[in-house]
């Protein structure tokens, strides 16, 4: 399977050996040991705890990485909030898969160029979104496999009692996160975050901008997630 990015980042050239970082996914797993009984995700009248949410998404990369999801590949997300768009991005950090979020407004022939630039070959999405499905699996340059959120196949995987998932190893360079952004001009094009730099990120807003900062806070997050 081919997941070689055809206007994206060209990945091919990544230094080798560096020094291991933590993948960013462990973080869930070891808020959900800390605090597994607090609120983590809260949407309407409808509350999970930090583990139900991670033993969601264990189960979750059980099934992609059955299915052959592997290090590296990119996984197209179009969602509108909610917790499957939460899950899915810790699943690929897990797997040490790329996430590739798209805004839901976007057209289908948007989506079906970041779908193509991006080189994904997994499109987690909603049968809302059937027209960007089909306009991204046009364009892709591999075999696109959907999932849908709202078909059962997405609940039998998320409820599997599959046991904990093993993050995989990474280094500070191994990519985390395609943040596709036009910019002023032009097309989207993908900044690559990466584990490492997400994982300074989370400390400096951690010990800088909001310290003291307690496991009993919320954030309002009123922006697409």
């Amino acid at each position: 399977m081919s997941t070689t990015a055809l206007a994206g980042p060209d990945l091919s050239g990544m230094p080798q050996g560096l020094p291991q970082v933590m993948n960013l996914g462990n973080l869930l797993t070891q808020t959900a040991l800390k605090y597994r009984d607090l609120p983590g995700f809260i949407q309407g009248d409808t509350t999970c705890t930090w583990s139900h949410i991670n033993a969601r998404v264990d189960a979750l990369a059980h099934h992609l990485k059955a299915q052959g999801i592997r290090p590296g590949d990119r996984i197209l997300v179009q969602l509108s909030n909610g917790l499957p768009l939460f899950e899915s991005a810790w699943a690929a950090f897990k797997l040490g898969a790329v996430w590739v979020p798209v805004n839901y407004r976007l057209t289908p022939a948007e989506v079906a160029y970041i779908a193509k630039s991006s080189g994904a070959v997994l499109m987690i999405t909603h049968s809302a979104f059937d027209a960007h499905v089909a306009a991204s699996m046009a364009e892709s340059p591999v075999a696109l496999r959907v999932l849908r959120t709202d078909q059962p196949l997405y609940q039998q995987a998320v409820s599997a009692c599959s046991g904990s998932f093993e993050a995989a190893e990474v280094t500070y360079h191994h990519p985390l996160w395609f943040f596709f952004t036009s910019g002023t001009t032009g097309r989207p094009k993908a900044a690559v975050l990466t584990h490492g730099q997400m994982a300074f990120v989370v400390t400096n807003h951690l010990a800088d901008l909001l310290p003291g900062l307690r496991q009993d806070e919320a954030s309002l997050v009123v922006a697409p997630l």
